[in-house]
Formats: structure tokens, C-alpha cells, sequence
């Protein structure tokens, strides 16, 4: 047994071991916290923390803002596909569809979807939230993180100003391309119009060839000059192709009317103007019913020479708010419905969308009219017309010689062409006190100008009654008054113009040459609104430009 005496010495060495220890640590803190040695370790140990702290929060923030993006870029890229009208899928259902299918199902109980949608309109509104834990915030008490998103988009085929300026020139008649190009506009007017849009979108169909023609409804809402009345069709001076208005108060120089091709004598009526008569490939105003717009479009044939000049010149101003005077009255006229007034827009309305979409398949060729001469006036051409309103049986002549105060004029009685020279030439004209002169307007809307100048010049020619030149200037009457190359830089100048107030242009060369594809890329606003196009691709060059059209825009 161990006594106590054995354990004191023991316990007296463990103290006095302990006391050492003590002492030993308290001078080493006390010499450490005099160091600078120390203090600068203890500030790098803190900073390390801090700076510990801070990257976790910023990489928490950098992930909320990589899923806020995720959130934001789906709600839009969804509410785009639900707002489109042609979709059938409940608006919706397509977003929470998005949603699900991006991993985003999280947010489906936080989701708020508005839709408004009325007549060729459709709104839709997402807002979304989305929570998730955080990371390294949770050491300052963040245990949650948030993103939200906010989307609305917007279809509406509504006010908007539309001119479809077709190309229908003879060119036009060769391998199907007439029927091609009136499926494809058919088709066009079908998507970007529906009667029930209560004329928030209006169309204007602008035909073209060697000329363009108002048609007797528009032509009563412009002011021509009144050399004839037979058709509607107007030039202008190189001038006016640098402004996109056309004044319908101001006179505007209507085209001669004449036939440049019928050799036939016995005609009442030139069966083949170079101005189409009627309603044929006339142009129709700002008209918001899809019906007669592509019964019209039907009707459309090929013919003639080409002046896009011209169309794109009609196209635009029909565009330009100096038509609206025409529309108003138009619409009193019950051709245009009431809710297209104030039309055209001014061209900086926040609502209003103008676009001119311009086809040709050939290129600028050279502008005719009648020459001076025989565009205005009285001719020496003499009608006796019997009396009654059978135009078959007239009878003509034709003053050869105008001894002016004497009994010695001379006509050529052209029912005697065949007969002795006696037969044929007389001091009075056939009819007697009953013929008239006719004006050159009632002429060359009876006779091609070949015809008129068999009928009447040939042969007194022979008979040396008129000289050659008169011969030739009566066959060939018409003369040139716009070459193509002078086409092409009034059209260049229009369409540039046109871009100016931020009409989009929409250019299609259909099976064109060079020249006219360079024509056609040249007025367009921009590469990607030109479409070289040939046989059936005419019907998805012009599905394009609808889709455009009805392209869907973000409002938020």
C-alpha cells in the first residue's frame, strides 16, 4: 500500500509543471500580440472570409440571373407562338406548355396569363415567378431565391395600308405566269385580310403594263384633263416621280387614247387601247373586302408593255395621305367602308403599317402616247352617220385639200376607195350637209392608228393626194415619250422615296431578266425584302411577305 508521503513530492512536480505551461503560453501570446507579425495574419484570415463571402453571393446572383434569363427568354419565345392567330391551341395551355417543356414547370403555380383578342386580334400577357434555394446567401439569412418575368406580344392584321402592284404586261401570258401570279395574289389578299376586319386593313390592287389605269370608279375621285373620256390613264414629267404625292384637286395629263395594233377598217371600237377601257385591269382603292378583291384579281389577263414606273408611282400614292380626299370619297360613294376614314394614315400615325409589294417578270420598256398632232383637236376626218344609231352604215372622208374660202376642197370619200378616181375625190364631204368633222379623240377610239392610216392615207398616197410622211405619221401616230432607261430611274427615284417615309417595300422578280431583277433589288428597303423568284415559287415569295406582314411584335 502507497502511503500519502510517497504521493506528495509527486503532485507538488505536476503543479509546479502546470504553472510552467501557463506561463510559457501567456508569454507567447502576449509577445504575438505585440508582433506586427500577427496582426498582419489575423487581417488576411478576415479578408479570406470576406472575400469567401461576397463570391458565394456572387455566384448565387449570377445564377439568378442566368434562370431569369431562362424564364424571360421562354415567356417570350411563348407568348410569340400564342398570340399567333393562326394557331388553334388555347393561348393558354401553349404557355404553360413552353414552360413545362423548358424544365419551368416550378412556375406554373406562380403564372398569370392574360389574353385579349377580338377581329383579326390577339393579345397575350405572361408573368411569371419562380423561387429556388440559394446557396452561400443562406450564411446572411437569404434562404430563398426569386426571378420573375414579364412578356406580352401582339398579332393584328389591323391598320395597315397595303398596295399590291402587279405586273400584267404581255410577257405575263407566257408559261403560266399569269395564273401563277393570280393564284399567289389571291392567296396573299386570303391571309392578310378576312371581310370581318371592319377595314382596319385595307388593300389596294395597282395592275400595270405600258400604262396604269384609274377604271371609272377612282378616276371620279382625281381630276384629268378632258381631251376624252374614253379611258383613264395618266403620264407624268420626270419631276413627279420625286414626290409620292398625286394632288387629286391638281389636273393630271390624261393619256391619248389609242390602239397601236388593230389593222381592221370596219371597227366601231378600237378593240385592243393602249389605256384599258372599263374596269379591266383597273385599280382598286384601299378596299377591305377580300371578296372583291380576288374576283378582281381574277380578271386579270396579260398584255402590253411594261412601265413599273408607273405602277410603283400609283402604288405609293395611294399610300401618301394627299389620297385621302379620294378615299373620303370613296367611302361616300359606298366603294370603301365608313371605318377606313382618315385614310391614307399620316405617315408617322403610331398605328399605321404601309407597304407596297411590287412584281414585274420583265423590265422598263418604252412609254407611248399619241403625237401632238392627233392627241387633241379637230381632225380632217368627216362622219356622216346616217341619221340613226346603227354605226355600222357611216359614212367617211377624208379633207385632202383645204382651200380655205373656196368650193375647191377635196375629199376622199373612203366607201369609193376601189372605184375611178372621180368616184373617189369630191369637192364636198360624203354626207353633204349632214357630215361633221370628228375630233382626233373620236377618231383613234373608232380605228387603230394602222387601220386609220390605211383606211384614210393609203390611197390618197398612192394618188398623190398626201405624201409619205403623212402616210407614215397617220399609221404610226403614236410616238415615244419615256424610253426604258428613263423608266428605271423614275422608278429608282419613287421607290427611294418611298423608303424615305418608311414604306416597306416588298420587290419580287418573277422569271425577270438581269435588268429587271437589278430594277427589282433595287427598290426594295432591303436584301431580304427581295425575292428573285421563278414558276410556283411567285406563291411562296408572296405567303412570305404575308407572314411578314402579319408578323407578331413584341410590346413589352
Amino acid at each position: 500500500m502507497i502511503g500519502l508521503s510517497n504521493l506528495l513530492p509527486r503532485v507538488r512536480t505536476e503543479t509546479r509543471s502546470k504553472s510552467k505551461l501557463r506561463s510559457s503560453v501567456a508569454s507567447v501570446l502576449t509577445r504575438y500580440s505585440r508582433e506586427t507579425d500577427g496582426n498582419m495574419t489575423f487581417f488576411g484570415i478576415a479578408g479570406v472570409f470576406i472575400m469567401l463571402v461576397y463570391g458565394g453571393i456572387g455566384i448565387d446572383m449570377i445564377y439568378s440571373e442566368v434562370e431569369r434569363t431562362r424564364l424571360q427568354n421562354t415567356l417570350d419565345r411563348a407568348v410569340l407562338a400564342a398570340a399567333d392567330l393562326e394557331q388553334q391551341i388555347d393561348p393558354t395551355l401553349l404557355v404553360e406548355d413552353y414552360l413545362t417543356k423548358m424544365n419551368l414547370e416550378d412556375t406554373l403555380a406562380n403564372v398569370d396569363i392574360t389574353v385579349d383578342s377580338g377581329l383579326n386580334y390577339r393579345t397575350v400577357t405572361a408573368e411569371a415567378e419562380r423561387t429556388y434555394n440559394s446557396n452561400f446567401l443562406k450564411i446572411l439569412g437569404f434562404d430563398k431565391l426569386k426571378s420573375t418575368g414579364l412578356a406580352a406580344a401582339e398579332e393584328r392584321i389591323s391598320n395597315i395600308e397595303i398596295s399590291l402592284i402587279l405586273d400584267i404586261s404581255g410577257s405575263m401570258g407566257q408559261n403560266s405566269k399569269i395564273e401563277n401570279l393570280r393564284n399567289a395574289a389571291t392567296e396573299f389578299v386570303e391571309t392578310v385580310i378576312d371581310n370581318d376586319d371592319a377595314g382596319l386593313t385595307t388593300i389596294s390592287i395597282v395592275p400595270y403594263n405600258a400604262t396604269v389605269s384609274l377604271g371609272p370608279t377612282v378616276s371620279q375621285h382625281y381630276t384629268l384633263t378632258n381631251e376624252h373620256d374614253n379611258s383613264t390613264c395618266a403620264i407624268f414629267p420626270d419631276s413627279a416621280f420625286s414626290s409620292r404625292a398625286i394632288s387629286t384637286t391638281d389636273t393630271l395629263q390624261r393619256l391619248a387614247h389609242f390602239d397601236p395594233y388593230t389593222l381592221d377598217q370596219n371597227t366601231v371600237v378600237t378593240p385592243d387601247s393602249w389605256c384599258p377601257v372599263g374596269t379591266y385591269g383597273s385599280v382598286i382603292a384601299h378596299s377591305s373586302d377580300r371578296d372583291e378583291l380576288v374576283a378582281h384579281i381574277a380578271t386579270l389577263s396579260a398584255g402590253g408593255n411594261t412601265a413599273i414606273d408607273l405602277g410603283m408611282k400609283w402604288g405609293v400614292a395611294l399610300l401618301d395621305p394627299s389620297a385621302r380626299p379620294a378615299v373620303t370619297g370613296l367611302i361616300a360613294d359606298g366603294h370603301v367602308v365608313a371605318e377606313a376614314a382618315g385614310r391614307p394614315a399620316d405617315y408617322d400615325a403610331p398605328d399605321a403599317l404601309k407597304i407596297a409589294v411590287v412584281m414585274t417578270d420583265g423590265m422598263n420598256t418604252t412609254q407611248f402616247d399619241l403625237a401632238p398632232e392627233y392627241a387633241s383637236g379637230i381632225s380632217n376626218i368627216w362622219i356622216d352617220d346616217r341619221g340613226d344609231n346603227d354605226p355600222t352604215n357611216d359614212r367617211f372622208s377624208h379633207q385632202v385639200r383645204d382651200w380655205s374660202g373656196t368650193s375647191n376642197d377635196v375629199y376622199f370619200w373612203s366607201r369609193y376607195e376601189n372605184d375611178d378616181w372621180n368616184e373617189r375625190y369630191r369637192n364636198t364631204p360624203d354626207g353633204g350637209d349632214s357630215a361633221r368633222r370628228m375630233s382626233h379623240a373620236e377618231v383613234f377610239a373608232r380605228w387603230g392608228t394602222r387601220a386609220f392610216g390605211q383606211k384614210f392615207f393609203r390611197r390618197p398616197y398612192y394618188d398623190n393626194w398626201v405624201s409619205y410622211n403623212q402616210y407614215y405619221n397617220a399609221y404610226y401616230a403614236y410616238t415615244p415619250i419615256v424610253s426604258g432607261d428613263e423608266a428605271d430611274d423614275r422608278l429608282s427615284t419613287i421607290c427611294s422615296s418611298a423608303r424615305d417615309a418608311d414604306i416597306t417595300v416588298f420587290a419580287i422578280g418573277f422569271e425577270a431578266p438581269d435588268k429587271g431583277q437589278d430594277a427589282m433589288r433595287d427598290c426594295a428597303s432591303s436584301p431580304a425584302h427581295y425575292f428573285p423568284v421563278e414558276g410556283l415559287e411567285i406563291s411562296e415569295a408572296f405567303q412570305a411577305i404575308a407572314r411578314t406582314i402579319n408578323q407578331l411584335r413584341l410590346t413589352q
